[in-house]
Formats: structure tokens, sequence, C-alpha cells
């Protein structure tokens, strides 16, 4: 099984965002799901795709889901 889990700096550099914003979105809940590896967070790419997908604005006003 090739699970392929992102760090997260990883994600932070994907979605050009900082580490800070990413560990703030997990405290306020906000931000893509993601797993604890120990106390590290990692984020899985089917995870990301959703979260984008959600987050995604139609032109006009309507979002994409």
């Amino acid at each position: 099984m090739g699970i392929n889990l992102l760090t997260e700096a990883e994600v932070a550099d994907f979605l050009g965002k900082s580490v800070i914003t990413l560990a703030r979105w997990r405290r306020e809940g906000y931000g893509p799901a993601y797993v604890r590896i120990g106390r590290s967070p990692r984020y899985r790419r089917e995870d990301l795709a959703l979260f984008m997908q959600a987050n995604s604005i139609v032109p006009g006003g309507a979002s994409a889901s």
C-alpha cells in the first residue's frame, strides 16, 4: 500500500502559505484534513484535492461543489 503523506512544510509550499498558517488552521478546525504521525501532522494528496475543491470559487459567485 503506497500511501504518500506530505509534510507540513511541503503542504505549506504547495498552498503558498506558511507553516504557521497551517498550524493556526488546525487549531481553528479549518484547512485540509490531516493525520498525526506521533506529534507531526501529515497530509494526504487526496485530502488536499478535496480541500481545494471545497474552496474553489467560480466566477459569478457560485461555489464549485
